[in-house]
């Protein structure tokens, strides 16, 4: 049995991915505990999920985004998991063997613990996080450019690492990192009924403003006797001037929305139901979606038998329309999603495949680890 400490810098309420990939080790035999960041300081201390031990630290308030707060909170809740997985290794009979890091934020807790095998596990381009607000400010980009320096520096000292896409590990590839896929891919389910309203679904985190004013902007498009509702759920950053939008819309007469907080599994798996189309775009001007990421929402829809739309031109789309799994479109291209959503409503896909390969490339790695 390997002892594994997992890190993620958000509260694991939840986190697909790294839930999924702690579900698989703990299914191998492993010892599974998950280090979670409490940013908001209002979900559980600690809870037992399926075999997994989740702590989740508080270090006062820390808001999502790219602020001095957040980098401050980032560094405490860092050094408190430091702090506690030494004390975890002088109180047990055996210390932790590997470290499996999620994104670059959390790659100095797994180098500052000696004796343990670190495992990076790079879910998107996170120096690209910091642009979010401000694209185009000259700091900013200063700033992404040492994170982005620095990740590649820490990714060459790790014992291994695992990416989200092809794109990524490409990406990781021309910088000299060497690293295997293991995609977001959800187990496969029974495919839904067709929803028996037109409903274009945002299921995940509301980060960025901008996804959500193309969006309304198209939804105004179609004409009313075809217009979709809309079913926004999720927490971030943005999630409250996105709620306020959706007011607005409503207010005016125009929209009919549901916005809901953060949910688990479960609830998605209702709220699927409603959904005749996901909604997946988002602003290529940081990066990341252009570089290769897949959001998880894609994956899920399809595992659904939901369509989805997404950006045009990146490693995405090539997933999507390959596999069938929905429509690509321009980013900013307003008629053009309108007309998107239109077309894939009433569509059923399929996923191709499953998480089994996913699972079994990821667990390989782990034992030859070992």
């Amino acid at each position: 049995m390997v002892r594994v400490v997992a890190v993620v810098s958000n509260g694991c309420n939840p986190d697909p991915r790294v839930l999924r990939e702690a579900g698989w080790l703990v299914e191998a035999g492993h010892d599974v505990t998950i280090h979670a960041f409490d940013r908001l300081q209002e979900l559980p201390e600690q809870e037992v999920v399926d075999g997994i031990t989740i702590i989740r630290h508080r270090v006062g308030y820390t808001p999502y985004g790219g602020t001095l707060s957040t980098v401050r909170g980032l560094r405490k809740y860092r050094n408190t998991v430091i702090k506690d997985i030494r004390e975890s290794n002088r109180k047990n009979d055996s210390s932790v063997d590997l470290i499996h890091c999620h994104d670059a934020d959390t790659l100095s807790v797994g180098l500052a613990i000696s004796g343990a095998k670190v495992l990076f596990d790079m879910h998107d381009l996170h120096h690209s996080w910091v642009l979010m607000p401000n694209p185009r400010s000259i700091v900013r980009k200063i700033v992404s450019s040492r994170y982005r320096k620095n990740m590649l520096k820490d990714s060459a000292k790790v014992d291994a690492v695992v990416t989200s896409s092809t794109g990524f590990q490409s990406w990781l590839s021309n910088h000299g990192i060497d690293s295997i896929v293991v995609e977001n891919r959800p187990f496969m389910k029974k495919i839904l009924a067709p929803a028996s309203d037109f409903t274009v679904g945002y299921l995940g985190r509301v980060r960025e403003i901008e996804s959500f004013e193309l969006l309304l902007q198209a939804v105004k498009l179609i004409p009313e006797e075809n217009r979709p509702r809309l079913l926004i759920a999720g927490d971030g950053n943005a999630a409250v001037q996105v709620a306020e939008m959706v007011r607005v819309g409503q207010s005016e007469g125009w929209l009919e929305a549901e916005v809901f907080g953060a949910f688990d599994s479960n609830q998605m798996a209702e709220m699927m139901q409603e959904v005749s189309v996901m909604y997946a775009l988002y602003p290529p001007f940081r990066g990341n979606i252009m570089d290769g990421a897949i959001p998880v929402k894609m994956f899920d829809a399809a595992s659904f038998g939901r369509p989805s739309v997404v950006n045009a031109g990146c490693h995405m789309a090539e997933i999507c329309e390959s596999e069938g799994l929905g429509l690509a479109t321009e980013w900013a291209d307003a008629q053009g999603l309108a007309d998107s959503l239109v077309k894939v409503n009433g569509m059923t896909v399929q996923l191709s495949r499953g998480e089994e390969e996913e699972k079994n490339r990821f667990i390989g790695l782990v034992e030859r680890l070992f």
